[in-house]
Order: C-alpha cells, then structure tokens, then sequence
C-alpha cells in the first residue's frame, strides 16, 4: 500500500470544526513522516480557509469528491461519524493503504507494519480496554479483516449519540480479532493511542512536556479536546510554547 486516506467534510458545516492548523499538520506529518506515492482526503462537502488552501498549495494531498452512505445493510446510518466509518473500510477493502483520523500527528514511519494484512490498536481508558480504535489503520486491499468488520454492520443499531455508538467502530472490531487472531496484528496503546482522552491524558498531549518513544501516531481525541486545546492553536504558539504536542507538530512547521 502506498496510500495514505484521510476523511473529512461529510457534512455543512464540518461538525462546526473547520479544516484548521491541526488537520493540516495531520496531512504534512503523514506526507513527511512516511513519505507515500499518494495521499487523498475524501469529502462530500469540499473544506476552505487558509489551511485548507495549503493543503492544495503545497499539493500535499489530492481532494477526493465521494457520495455519502445513508445507510449500510438496510440500516440507516445517522451520524456522519459512523459513515465516516463505513467509508474508511470501503476505501480500504478497495484500494488498501493507511487511514488515518484527522486529528492525528505522526511521528514514527507506519511502514514497519507494512507485511501485516491489517493493523489496529487498542483503545484503554483509565485501564479499561475499550476496544480497538478505528482511528488508525493500516490495511492490504481486499483485507479479510476488515471485510468481516465490514460484514458485521448487517447488525448495526445505533441511532447517533446512544448506548450503541462506539459499538462498531470500537467493540465489534475487537470481537472480531478475538475469534479470528490469525487475521489482524494488534499494536498496544502505546503505538498509536496513549495518551488517551481522560482529562488527566490530554494535560500530557497538550499541557506537559514529555516524550513518548514508542509512539508512531498521537491520536488528539478532537471530540473531546478540541474547545480546549485545539481550536487556537497556531504555528505561533507551537513555535514557543513546549508541550508533547508541539514539539512533535514543530518539526514539521
């Protein structure tokens, strides 16, 4: 695989989240860290702004015009996030590569995963394993894994923000990697999602100033941190202020 994927704008109005600084250092450090034949971003609703325009400046990325599932089964799908989810096992079943969230950084090279068929990792908060998180994963075309995960929407229930919303992007993938061991490598927390998302977590990513070695991806949690830490967040201020965060996004400004 060596193409990178990336999914935004499936709805006006981006989730009022505009294409900002963190999601176009989400595609420079993708681009820069792993150096790939071809990266793509995939929209509906096609971003603007400033970094939207760098994006295409820089020519970091090719836009990707797609039409957007309503539904999967015969189950409707009612937020954008689970048809994002859809879409990034569509995208990879069909043409394998990376997906990657865009609120992500990169950090480490992805291709030491490469003679995997498919790669996730999992998802702990406060020592509870939650799942395996669709954040990040690394796919060979026509993956069994994710043709089963695919599959498993037959049974798809949640009606948005409910009991069942993480049920398919997080716990049925997991399912699925516990009965079928032999088709899916899974990386630790370590590899792509710590810190978490508990409060105390995102003070690391964005308050602290530490070093997280065995880290290839920082996932930002953006549903959860995004008021806080993300939304005024400029070169500017990764330039001169030190946190684990910037000192990563810094190399790449």
């Amino acid at each position: 695989p060596e193409s990178i994927h990336f999914v935004f704008g499936l709805e006006k109005g981006f989730g009022a989240k505009p294409f900002s600084f963190i999601h176009y250092m989400a595609v420079k450090s993708a681009m820069e860290i792993n150096k790939p034949k071809n990266i793509f971003i995939y929209y509906k609703f096609e971003p603007n702004g400033y970094w939207w325009n760098q994006v295409l400046k820089e020519k970091l990325a090719s836009p990707v015009l797609i039409s957007v599932p309503r539904q999967i089964y015969g189950n409707k799908l009612y937020h954008y996030a689970h048809k994002s989810d859809v879409i990034r096992l569509m995208i990879l079943i069909e043409y394998g590569g990376i997906y990657l969230d865009m609120d992500t950084i990169c950090i480490q090279p992805l291709q030491v995963f490469m003679h995997h068929n498919c790669v996730m990792g999992r998802e702990i908060l406060a020592g509870v394993e939650r799942g395996l998180c669709n954040a990040v994963i690394i796919a060979a075309k026509k993956s069994v894994f994710l043709q089963r995960w695919l599959l498993s929407y037959k049974y798809f229930r949640s009606k948005g923000t409910d009991q069942f919303w993480g049920e398919h992007s997080i716990k049925v993938p997991l399912e699925i990697a516990n009965r079928h061991p032999d088709i899916i490598h899974i990386e630790s927390q370590k590899s792509f999602f710590y810190p978490s998302y508990s409060e105390g977590d995102l003070k690391l990513l964005f308050s602290d100033t530490i070093l997280f070695p065995e880290a290839y991806v920082f996932h930002l949690w953006e549903s959860m941190s995004y008021d806080r830490y993300l939304a005024n967040l400029t070169p500017e201020i990764v330039k001169n202020v030190d946190t684990s965060y910037n000192l990563v996004a810094r190399k790449f400004l």
